[in-house]
């Protein structure tokens, strides 16, 4: 029951992801496509087609009914409201003003009224008073009355308006028969706004409807786009699995999409700013060079259509950025380098840019060059931010890059300087063992670099126990030799557990514990598995296996074989070539007839190129060298009166 429900729950994890993945497209599609995608009609634009109704019907007939509804409006006089306050001041005023008589009742007459006065009729209302005054004082009061009065009636916006609104909306809708065929808008013709509503009235289109089906139409080619887009994820996701953790691929994945949210951002601010090249670099990195250009073509494809205005210039520069920027990773041998490959691609896609300007022109020289930097400065950005990423993704998780891998292999890591303090002969078995497995590894096609690494640490556990391995008993004394060879089987097997320990306890990669396991395979540890014979006389050998697995890569398995090998290299008397290789074919044979190497992808020619490369190198190790005189003999032969530089034979080739 278990079994079923752990292929169901990755089922829908992977279904869950890309529906995630599908629909992030999608929406970014959709933001770009949505405003583009303009209404089916539009006022000023010809008609697409003609509209004829269908049936006899009464239609709104908005022209007349707002010009009645403005002559409506029109009708309504201005309405004024007086001040009674000024009104009172004014006539208060007139007593203390020295007027005739006359002048101050027509004047009261006419500012005591409830309409008051308004500005136009001051002047009425000053010739009346004029001419009640006696002649001879005329003058006078017209030129007192100027300055002194003031209208106490003012125009009352709010009311009038609301007077006129109201007369407006009394007027009725008119209405307007239109006949069965009868055609509304020809074909070509310029839209207006009243064939629009003539239009919507007759049921023949509607903004509501338009506007929906505008968005599903964006919204289904936003999806179709989004699922085209996606496709080559299943096979990306396929090929990695292989090779990553679901949370490695995860990673990769998130921060696809979400620089490619932030690379439509960044459009809006310039079609220039194009950082999106960030992704192919780090994928180049953290993974590999083929991979990052897969990745590249998708990022570039996937970054055109964002730009909808200049797909082909953002495709071009795009392109060449991202494949600049992965080539440049193939030179990079540390992480400031990585800064550098930006700098590259962004200086590629500006070049690009160039060259399209050059082709086609459509930008002045200034425009060009602003352009230009704007790209490079996008390619500084990138390398930054792939900077800023790696720690996180080699850190939180758990990816292996070669920078790394040059930093594990640095003689100064606390766990090398630990095994050379504590046990100094496995430290330099191991660097000797490195030297060989890397140059093997590198003949035929492998990681080198890991399997250098691998195999400097692949004795770390020895530290527990050192003394219990021949190559730290510098005394000349075994402690083998005092206890049972079940006891030293279990001593001696233990330094694998112990080696993985170590590594998780400095928080070394996973990649190195196959190198720690696997070393050793299934073989069996024939030094003890003869003393458990000679004082039993009858025991399985499967006592006396390392407990594997066995060898499931070429640097594990050439790893296998370089451990043998050098080990057992030591015991030759006379380390000819000839005796070497015989040595490196007789171990070969035996680890191939007790099938270590069978769950590893090593071929034959494989085996026989690791051979070649052992013999060369263990042959350079272990060439004999002079035996050069001592003083002493030296003087000895001076005294006798000979030369020793005649009389000396020449060494033997």
């Amino acid at each position: 029951m278990k079994a079923d429900v752990a292929p169901k729950r990755h089922r829908v994890r992977r279904a869950l992801s890309a529906l995630v993945v599908v629909g992030t497209l999608a929406l970014l599609v959709y933001s770009v496509y949505a405003e583009r995608r303009s209404a089916l009609l539009v006022i000023g634009d010809p008609s697409p087609q003609a509209y004829v109704t269908p049936v006899d019907l009464l239609v709104p007939d908005r022209i007349t009914t707002e010009r009645e509804r403005q002559l409506a409006r029109e009708q309504v006089p201005t309405i004024y409201s007086v001040d009674p306050t000024l009104q009172q001041v004014v006539l208060g005023s007139f007593a203390g003003a020295g007027l005739p008589e006359a002048s101050i009742d027509v004047l009261a007459l006419l500012y005591g009224g409830s309409a008051g006065v308004r500005s136009e009729q001051l002047g009425a209302v000053i010739d009346a008073a004029v001419a009640a005054a006696p002649a001879e004082r005329q003058r006078e009061v017209r030129v007192l009355l100027e300055r002194r009065l003031v209208a106490t009636a003012t125009p009352n916006e709010r009311l009038t308006e609301a007077a006129r609104a109201g007369a407006a909306a009394a007027v009725p809708m008119r209405m307007q028969q239109l006949d069965a065929g009868q055609v509304v808008v020809r074909e070509g013709e310029t839209l207006t706004d009243e064939h629009l509503r003539t239009l919507e009235a007759a049921g023949l289109y509607s903004p509501q409807i338009d506007a929906l089906g505008r968005t599903v139409l964006v919204a289904l080619g936003s999806l179709l786009l989004a699922l085209l887009l996606a496709l080559p994820g299943r096979y990306a996701v396929d090929r990695l699995a292989v090779r990553l953790t679901p949370r490695q691929i995860t990673f990769v994945i998130g921060v696809t999409l979400a620089l490619l949210v932030l690379q439509r951002v960044a459009f809006t601010l310039s079609p220039s700013f194009v950082f999106i090249l960030v992704v192919p670099l780090l994928v180049a990195v953290l993974i590999d060079e083929v991979t990052g250009v897969m990745w590249a073509v998708w990022v570039t494809v996937a970054t055109a259509v964002l730009v909808p205005a200049t797909p082909l210039l953002t495709l071009v520069a795009t392109a060449a950025g991202s494949l600049a920027a992965v080539a440049g990773v193939h030179k990079v041998r540390n992480r400031a380098g990585v800064l550098l490959a930006g700098v590259l691609g962004g200086v590629a896609s500006g070049t690009a840019l160039l060259a399209m300007v050059l082709l086609g022109g459509g930008l002045s020289p200034i425009a060009a060059a602003t352009a230009f930097g704007i790209f490079v400065g996008a390619g500084v950005l990138a390398g930054v931010v792939a900077l800023g990423l790696l720690p996180v993704a080699e850190s939180g998780v758990g990816f292996l890059t070669d920078f790394r891998l040059l930093e594990l292999s640095s003689p100064s890591h606390p766990l090398l300087q630990r095994l050379l303090l504590e046990a100094p002969g496995s430290y330099q078995h191991s660097q000797i063992i490195a030297n060989l497995v890397e140059q093997a590894v590198l003949a035929i096609g492998g990681n080198a670099l890991l399997a250098r690494v691998g195999a400097l640490y692949h004795d770390v556990g020895k530290m527990r126990r050192p003394h219990f391995f021949v190559e730290n008993q510098f005394s000349g004394e075994n402690p083998h030799d005092h206890i049972s060879p079940h006891l030293s089987y279990l001593i001696i097997t233990s330094h694998v557990r112990d080696g993985v320990e170590l590594l998780r306890e400095y928080r070394l990669p996973r990649e190195l514990e196959p190198f720690v396991t696997e070393h050793h395979g299934t073989t069996v540890l024939a030094y003890f598995y003869k003393r458990a014979l000679e004082d039993a006389g009858s025991i399985s050998e499967l006592n006396f296996r390392y407990p594997g697995p066995r060898p499931r890569s070429k640097e594990t398995a050439v790893l296998l074989l370089a451990d043998a090998v050098e080990s057992a290299s030591r015991t030759l008397t006379e380390p000819t070539q000839g005796s070497i290789r015989a040595l490196i074919d007789r171990l070969f044979d035996q680890r191939l007839q007790d099938d270590q190497l069978a769950q590893s992808p090593l071929n034959l020619r494989d085996v026989e190129v690791i051979a070649n490369t052992f013999e060369r190198m263990l042959t350079a190790v272990l060439h004999r060298r002079i035996s050069y005189p001592s003083a002493e003999e030296i003087k000895g032969l001076r005294r006798d009166g000979r030369d020793p530089r005649r009389d000396r034979s020449l060494p033997a080739a």
